[in-house]
């Protein structure tokens, strides 16, 4: 666990009802209360892992920490998201290869990565980065130098066992401009974390998750695209063409953009098998035993 900068705890006496919420959502358990209203137990001060669960359990916000108030956070009023309303949603989700060649809005983009920087993170070590092309210009420029450097890594026969479809693409590319990377996507992003860090990959996949969840609230069609993450293994260069630190693990890339495509409907498919675990009956527990039971009762 890594100490914050400020990391103080503190409770406005005049708001605080004593509910001791705070105190028992506490991960760490690192909060106590008593005669005086809750606070930081000795010598634990740096042990706060910064999931301000103190701040958004409060009911009356009187808690502050991380330097952060609970003025500044969204109410929750109890009310989430209709069921069915995520169900559309989720079921909607289509993987986006068409698109149009307009920009969106940087400032959206912005705002959309900043909701999926609050996606689950291992011990709460938060250590992502989202590398981003928010401009189609600048997009271009990536897609060319790839395809460049992916004809030259093929005119010198350099590719791998697995990775030899890689010919056929870069020729269509050359023939045609046909994209079967990037897919003509206006905007990448690329998810990635500290390799030191409790679950970089997780970390970094879960939060791209989040992204597209957003992105489909907001009429952003997306793509995990796979092709992107292995050219980065054959073209180093892309990888630092998008700004990725050297000391993080890629979880995953994604194109977006407004879609030039429109579902009418869900699809229908087959739910993954579902194991239901059953009671379980131990010889140590002789209770859970149904003959010992009913011998017993006789």
């Amino acid at each position: 666990m890594r100490p914050y900068p400020d990391n103080r705890f503190i409770v406005e006496a005049e708001k605080c009802i004593r509910c001791g919420e705070c105190v028992s959502d506490c991960p760490v358990n690192m909060l106590v209360i008593g005669d005086e209203p809750p606070a930081v137990a000795a010598g634990r001060e740096r042990d706060c892992i910064g999931c301000q669960h103190c701040l958004a359990v409060c009911p009356t916000g009187a808690v502050s920490v991380l330097g952060l108030q609970a003025a500044d956070s969204l109410k929750l009023d109890g009310n989430p998201v209709p069921y069915r309303q995520m169900e559309r949603l989720v079921k909607g989700r289509r993987s986006v290869r068409r698109y149009l060649d307009e920009n969106i809005d940087p400032a959206l983009i912005t705002q959309i990565l900043e909701i999926a920087g609050h996606a689950p993170s291992g011990r709460n070590e938060r250590r992502l980065q989202f590398s981003v092309v928010d401009d189609r210009e600048v997009m271009n420029q990536v897609r060319h130098r790839t395809m460049d450097l992916l004809a030259a890594s093929i005119n010198g026969d350099s590719l791998p066992s697995g990775y030899r479809f890689f010919k056929s693409i870069v020729n269509g590319w050359q023939a045609y401009q046909a994209d079967t990377i990037f897919r003509w996507a206006p905007h990448l992003l690329v998810a990635s974390a500290a390799r030191e860090s409790a679950a970089p990959e997780q970390d970094a996949i879960i939060a791209l998750s989040y992204f597209e969840i957003v992105c489909q609230s907001a009429g952003i069609g997306t793509l995990w695209n796979g092709m992107v993450k292995m050219t980065m293994t054959l073209v180093p260069e892309l990888r630092e063409m998008l700004g990725v630190p050297r000391d993080h693990q890629i979880g995953f890339a994604m194109s977006f953009g407004k879609p030039a495509v429109h579902y009418a409907r869900t699809v229908q498919h087959n739910h993954g098998l579902i194991q239901r675990v059953k009671p379980l009956h131990t010889q140590t527990d002789p209770l859970s035993d149904p003959q010992i039971t009913a011998a017993g009762a006789k």
